[in-house]
């Protein structure tokens, strides 16, 4: 259940942002049949790995869409983003840029140490793509976020040294984690509620991948605006600070101000799963490998092992600890980054065990 009027009222709002067509659609609802006879419940997945307009989907084309929106608004020509080496939404970005003849520009945080000597799965697709990359290497004693910010310190210097003025670049952060993108994650709830309603479904549980805390802004803030009965389960991929959660309540708060919608949402409004990460981000843990394993054989779905295998091990531990009500709708939502599968070894861990 959730508040009609306000659906209605935010329905009519995010229609005046402007965006571009990148994406396919309403992605698809799709039923684990074998999977949800094991568990004893109606298990969907929202099919943001099939989201287009590429071969190389995800999530983050839904965030590009609107964030491409405001760069048309600006007239920007050189696009700048920020990711780690395997970033998925670094390269649906460069992916998006040559869509529109733009100019990618990829900080890209060396975290495992891989390089470009032998470059695999997505930096060798941006290669191909032509974007220009920047490796961003660990100083000794720097963290991934660390790296993330002096990175965007170059950026802007890089920014500014190239372009003749200021309306000539566009500063993406990473995960495309602005309250412009978003609000992508506050349409894409919509476009699931419209989609429960004519399938006759009722997800009470839902559950992703947490990056950099975009998508869970967006969803969440739609499902705490609409005073909906749905827990959504954002599955941190990485170790954070205390202060994260804060953060992505901001991050929500402004993204519906985008929509001209006065709200406030709250820390206690969220939910966020920190006992899945394993030792961290881009560090295959047993537990997200083992269900990596499970979707594949049992459903031919394919999971990556830095994002959707770890979010997907938090639903299914809850399902075996019998926390999700039997015969309930439960919903994951594929977020993408299957391109992982075909990246460095360490990214892979027991994958690789016969």
């Amino acid at each position: 259940m959730y508040n009609l009027n306000r659906y209605q009222n935010l329905n009519k709002k995010l229609k005046t942002l402007k965006r571009v067509e990148l994406g396919f659609f309403p992605t698809k609802l799709y039923k684990l049949e074998n999977l949800s006879k094991k568990y004893q419940v109606n298990l969907y997945l929202k099919r943001d790995d099939l989201s287009g307009f590429s071969t190389f989907g995800g999530n983050k084309i839904r965030k590009l869409e609107f964030l491409f929106g405001d760069i048309f608004n600006q007239g920007a020509k050189n696009i700048f983003t920020f990711g780690a080496t395997q970033s998925n939404h670094a390269l649906q970005t460069a992916i998006a840029c040559r869509k529109y003849n733009l100019n990618p520009i990829l900080y890209l945080v060396d975290i495992i140490g891989e390089g470009m000597e032998n470059p695999k799965a997505n930096i060798l697709l941006d290669q191909i793509l032509g974007a220009e990359i920047k490796v961003v290497e660990l100083k000794k004693g720097e963290n991934e976020f660390d790296a993330m910010e002096r990175a965007k310190e170059m950026a802007q210097k890089q920014a500014e040294k190239i372009s003749e003025e200021k309306n000539d670049y566009y500063l993406i952060p990473p995960g495309g984690a602005s309250a412009v993108g978003t609000a992508a994650f506050i349409n894409a709830y919509l476009e699931l509620k419209e989609q429960e309603f004519k399938q006759k479904l009722n997800f009470k549980n839902i559950y992703h991948a947490v990056g950099t805390g975009g998508t869970l802004a967006g969803l969440s803030a739609a499902n705490a605006y609409l005073e909906a009965d749905t827990k959504v389960h954002g599955v941190n991929v990485t170790h954070r600070k205390d202060d994260f959660i804060k953060q992505v309540a901001e991050l929500a708060t402004e993204a519906l101000k985008t929509a001209d919608i006065d709200y406030q949402v709250k820390s206690s409004q969220l939910i966020i799963e920190n006992n899945y990460v394993g030792p961290g981000y881009e560090i295959p843990s047993e537990k997200a490998n083992n269900t990596l394993k499970l979707f594949a054989e049992k459903e031919g779905i394919f999971l990556d092992p830095v994002y959707t295998a770890k979010a997907a091990a938090a639903m299914i531990d809850h399902l075996e600890k019998r926390e999700i009500e039997k015969g309930s709708d439960v919903l994951f939502w594929h977020t993408g980054g299957t391109n992982a599968l075909f990246a460095e070894k360490k990214l892979l861990g027991s994958l690789l065990d016969n």
